[in-house]
């Protein structure tokens, strides 16, 4: 990657996630992804940046050597969106480099069972590009969507390989959503 703002990029998030401290660590990986869209000049790449027919795209940008991290672009086609979801108990900053999303975020109550959860919406924000914003188990249940004609695009620095996350979907009775485990891989096209 021969981009400066790139490889700036990529060296203050090897410096930021040295943090011990995850408000200390989200806080400065979030500064530098701001940085790095609003005045650094990033740019990345078509194949990076390439929306899928029928589904968001997902695709590795870069991995810490020492597993700290991962830097993972999400291409957003029109209404395209992600079902509630956590981050596997990982650190997620996210910002926007392109368009336009929305990130709604939840909070989940426990029930009598352990794959069913209660689920109230708390807060429902559009976002510009530059914008950023940081999740931290047990406060990472959100949604994040596409609902403008615009390809969107977002930058996501998770602590490690996101691999899998746990999925809520809304069950028969309109009241409950049933918690499931789902493996996440990257776009191949």
């Amino acid at each position: 990657m021969p981009d400066t703002a790139i490889n700036r990029m990529i060296s203050l998030l090897d410096e930021a996630t040295r943090e011990s401290d995850l408000q200390t660590l989200t806080s400065r990986v979030k500064d530098s992804l701001v940085s790095a869209v609003r005045d650094e000049g990033l740019r990345l790449s078509d194949d990076l940046v390439r929306p899928c027919h029928g589904h968001y795209a997902r695709r590795l940008m870069h991995a810490d050597t020492e597993g700290r991290y991962t830097v993972v672009i999400m291409v957003w086609g029109a209404g395209q969106e992600t079902p509630i979801h956590d981050h596997g108990q990982r650190w997620c900053v996210e910002c926007v480099y392109q368009g336009q999303i929305r990130v709604s975020s939840y909070a989940l109550q426990a029930t009598d069972r352990e794959d069913r959860v209660l689920i109230d919406l708390c807060q429902s924000e559009d976002c510009q590009i530059g914008t950023a914003g940081a999740l931290i188990p047990p406060h990472d249940h959100h949604v994040i969507a596409n609902p403008h004609d615009e390809t969107a695009v977002t930058i996501h620095v998770y602590g490690g390989e996101m691999d899998g996350c746990h999925v809520y979907e809304p069950e028969a009775d309109g009241i409950h959503f049933g918690k499931t485990w789902r493996e996440l891989s990257y776009t191949a096209d």
